[in-house]
This record gives C-alpha cells, sequence and structure tokens, in this order.
C-alpha cells in the first residue's frame, strides 16, 4: 500500500497530531542541510595523490594522499525528499480533507500537469515552496569549480554514485643542487702547487629530478548551472501554483444560502 493511500485512510485526527511533529522534523532537517551545504563543501569533494622518488631520494609525503568522496548533491536531495515528503505529503493531504467538495485546478509545471487541487492544497503547497529558509537551502547547494574538465569517474564506487574526476596528471618534481667547484689556474702547476695559494672556486648549479607524483580530483557536487535550474524551477513552479489558484477563484461559487436554518434558531419555525 503506498504511503498516500494510507494516509487517505487515516484519521484526520491521526494526521494532525503527526503533522505537528514531522513538521518540527522537516523544519530542523532543511536548516541542518542549508548549514551542511554551506560548511562543509569539502565533504563532496576527494582526491588522490601519489609519489614516486628517485633512488637517493625521499618520497614528498604532502603528495601523498588519499582523500574519498564522502557524499553528493544527489545523495544529499534523495534522502531529503525522502524525508520532506513525509511531512509535505501529510500536509497536503490534510489540506486536501479541508477542501473536500470545493472547485480544483492543476498545476501545470514545465509542460506536465499536477493534479488537480483544490485552493486549500495550492495555498499550502505554495507557503511550503515560498519559504525563505527552503530557498536560502537551494542557493548554497554545493558546485563544483568549472576552470577544469570533469568526466565521468572510472572508479568502481564512485562511477555508481555519479561522481565526476578530472584527468590524471602526472608531474616531475625537480630541485636545483649546487656544489663547489675549484676553478682551473693555466699559471699553477698542478705537480707543484705553492703551500700559500688559495684556488678560486664556482658555484655549480644543475637542476636534478627528485620524483615523479599523480594527482586527481573527485567531485559530488553540482555544476553551476544545475544549481541556477533549480532556482529557476522553484519560481517556475511558484508561477504555476499563482495561476492554478486564479483559475480556482475564478470558478463560480456554489450559492449557499441558510435563511430557513437561522430563522429556525431564532423563531422556531
Amino acid at each position: 500500500m503506498s504511503n498516500l493511500k494510507h494516509q487517505a485512510m487515516q484519521k484526520l485526527n491521526v494526521l494532525l497530531a503527526l503533522r505537528e511533529k514531522l513538521q518540527k522534523r522537516y523544519s530542523q532537517m532543511v536548516g541542518d542541510y542549508t548549514g551542511f551545504f554551506k560548511n562543509k563543501q569539502s565533504a563532496f569533494q576527494g582526491k588522490h595523490g601519489t609519489y614516486d622518488a628517485q633512488p637517493g631520494y625521499s618520497i614528498d609525503t604532502q603528495r601523498v594522499f588519499n582523500e574519498r568522496v564522502i557524499t553528493t548533491v544527489d545523495e544529499k536531495f534523495n534522502w531529503w525528499l525522502k524525508e520532506a515528503l513525509d511531512y509535505i505529503n501529510t500536509t497536503l493531504t490534510i489540506e486536501a480533507a479541508n477542501g473536500q467538495g470545493a472547485p480544483k485546478a492543476p498545476i501545470i509545471f514545465e509542460g506536465k500537469s499536477y493534479g488537480p487541487f483544490p485552493a486549500t492544497v495550492l495555498l499550502r503547497l505554495k507557503g511550503i515552496i515560498e519559504d525563505s529558509k527552503l530557498n536560502d537551502m537551494f542557493k548554497v547547494v554545493p558546485v563544483r569549480t568549472e576552470t577544469v574538465i570533469w568526466n565521468d569517474s572510472k572508479d568502481t564506487d564512485y562511477a555508481v554514485r555519479g561522481i565526476k574526476e578530472t584527468e590524471l596528471k602526472t608531474y616531475e618534481d625537480k630541485t636545483t643542487e649546487s656544489h663547489e667547484e675549484i676553478l682551473k689556474d693555466p699559471n699553477i702547476n698542478p705537480e707543484n702547487i705553492p703551500s700559500n695559494y688559495r684556488a678560486q672556486t664556482t658555484t655549480i648549479k644543475a637542476t636534478v629530478k627528485k620524483g615523479e607524483y599523480t594527482t586527481q580530483f573527485f567531485t559530488g557536487e553540482w555544476t553551476h548551472e544545475q544549481r541556477a535550474k533549480l532556482l529557476q524551477r522553484r519560481s517556475a513552479l511558484l508561477d504555476a501554483l499563482t495561476i492554478a489558484l486564479q483559475e480556482v477563484n475564478d470558478a463560480e461559487a456554489e450559492k449557499c444560502d441558510v435563511t430557513n436554518l437561522f430563522e429556525h434558531l431564532i423563531y422556531g419555525i
């Protein structure tokens, strides 16, 4: 049995009590996600580095690392949807019960039709989408740098999670070494050097290869375009809800006349 069908069969007082609990959890989750997206971007990033030292040289440990991607934006939103929809669907089920028999209108969103829903549902849903805290969460969705080329990861674990990677880069680690060398003096016989003679020296510098290192980066972040389109869809959904509400409000109102009821109340007739 689907969650919605189960909700439809529940009594309204049960749903009202459940909504209060779910609303607190939903509000906390939106705040937690906003903080995580803003302050824990490194959880969406990974990097791997190796170092191969030449004989006589030590490994540069600062270039050796293996930081895994902890989570991805898609994974976070998959969980968020699961938890958030418990609250949203429960809330809208209550509003649907309150709006039984009232005029309805569909939500036409990006060419797809959802509903139809009564005004009670449309108003409540509009309030949820309009919530500034939800918008704040959307605005800080982690996005990856656009200055490098990202490809689908070849890492088996990463590939199934939709994680991207940069090209594996190999670099040479070089350094400049120097040593003193005695200059040859044509006026001095090497086999008969005076005891007080001070030879002239020069510093010889040479570039040597200490080793090779590789670096590769990984990301579970969204692109700037993905985040921008999410914010655009939010605005478009709000527009769609406004149109649906206008359609509901334009419906002809069914006349309600309780004259006889109140005459009976006052006069007993």
